[in-house]
């Protein structure tokens, strides 16, 4: 593993709890540090950490040549790519059908750029010489995604020529190049081509009927840079990673062949951020969905599921700690929050809960000397601190698990609220 090209300086001598303030640059620590690395800037996903973060937690963790990382959140896969462009072997669960097409496409760096260029020019020939036909076609004989609502996520013209592109790719006959273009298409489905606007947290509505939405040119630009990229880490395509579709806070019939030395990952924070909603629109368009419902379920089994039922449901009754642990550390910060807003209570209460079950789960895939870094965010809910960096910190060290320590090192202030910081939180069993 290549050493780190960077130090981060400290700020703050720790606290009692040992807690540090160590800054890194937001290009450094955000998404941003992904837009002009290979692979890392194919699918923007705002709230993905660095890669640059991916090498400062291996290397404060000790990472040996052979040992293997796992990612249960994998999301877009930042672990996961910048540890096969480190030769690193490793895993990752995902439990959104979008992302886990993402990743695992993603790592796919087995193709033959002549094979992609060829088809890439095969696409654009088929694509304009159907295209008159979806323009000229009554819209109710078109495949229209089966989102609520689908002509405020897309003017109709952009949309009829989006299902002229999507048809195109899928003719293609291997499955493997066809996955490459269709993640193209993905990657440039927002903002380029979508009424959508990227908010601080969620999507929004924007009207767009002035603007000049290129739909085949959007794609065409996406795509070129992705088959440039594969020729800069063909080399690396041995390299094991494997995305496993699976819910890594229940890991019980998930089948698994792979042992983790280290843990490198980010899940949701309590911040009411729905991953579901903020992929909606590829979901359904590209038809890992066809039930409206399907978002809402999916949202109701992810940390911090925010969206539709995953939060009506929280309206009633009192959600408990899942033990004595999470009670202890988290219950005075949801106690507080309950006396203004029994709802509120029961989410943090639940994201406490499903992390700590996380925690326990992966146990099955961890070796005895495993190391752990989880990158969270602290947040401010009907005006009472989540402390989510000291809370998981506790987590850790229950009794029931068998980490020997646990350290905070908070290396980012966000600016959407006082004190609010992003941390790794390091634990270790040795």
């Amino acid at each position: 593993m290549k050493n780190i090209a960077y130090q981060l300086t400290l700020f703050d001598d720790p606290d009692e709890n040992g807690v540090q303030f160590k800054p890194m640059h937001v290009n450094k620590s955000t998404f941003k540090g992904g837009l002009i690395a290979p692979v890392h800037n194919w699918f923007r996903l705002t709230p993905s950490f660095g890669p640059q973060l991916v090498d400062y937690m291996l290397n404060v963790m000790g990472y040996q040549q052979g040992q293997k990382v796992l990612d249960p959140f994998s999301g877009a896969c930042t672990t996961q790519i910048q540890c096969k462009l480190m030769g690193i072997p490793s895993y990752g669960f995902e439990i959104n059908p979008l992302l886990h097409f993402v990743g695992t496409t993603s790592l796919n760096w087995d193709l033959d750029r002549s094979d992609l260029k060829k088809e890439f020019q095969n696409i654009e020939k088929l694509y304009l010489s159907s295209e008159k036909h979806f323009l000229s076609a009554q819209i109710d004989e078109l495949p229209i995604p089966k989102i609520h609502n689908p002509f405020r996520w897309w003017r109709e013209d952009v949309l009829r020529k989006m299902l002229c592109l999507k048809k195109t790719i899928l003719s293609i006959n291997d499955k493997s190049v066809k996955d490459f273009f269709i993640l193209a298409f993905a990657c440039c489905l927002i903002p380029d081509l979508t009424n959508i606007t990227l908010g601080r947290l969620q999507l929004h509505f924007i009207n767009r009927d002035d603007d000049n939405i290129d739909v085949l040119g959007s794609f065409k630009q996406k795509a070129k840079m992705m088959i440039d990229d594969i020729g800069k880490v063909f080399d690396l395509k041995d390299v094991i990673s494997k995305v496993y579709y699976c819910d890594s806070t229940c890991l019980d019939n998930t089948v698994h062949d792979f042992t983790a030395d280290y843990i490198v990952t980010s899940p949701p924070y309590p911040n009411r951020y729905s991953y579901v909603w903020n992929t909606r629109p590829h979901l359904y368009f590209f038809d890992f969905f066809s039930k409206p419902k399907e978002a809402a379920d999916l949202d109701k089994k992810t940390i911090g599921g925010t969206w539709g039922t995953a939060t009506s449901c929280l309206q009633k009754g009192i959600i408990k700690p899942l033990n004595d642990t999470v009670g202890k550390a988290a219950g005075k910060v949801v106690s507080d929050i309950r006396e203004k807003d029994n709802l509120m209570a029961n989410y943090v209460m639940k994201y406490f809960n499903m992390l700590a079950h996380q925690i326990l789960q992966a146990e099955n895939v961890l070796s005895d000397n495993s190391k752990a870094a989880y990158v969270v965010g602290n947040s401010w809910i009907k005006g009472i601190y989540v402390n989510t960096d000291e809370i998981l910190q506790s987590i850790f060290l229950d009794s029931e698990l068998s980490y020997k320590s646990a350290k905070i090192e908070r290396f980012r202030r966000r600016h959407s609220g006082k004190d609010l910081y992003e941390s790794i939180v390091f634990a270790s069993k040795i």
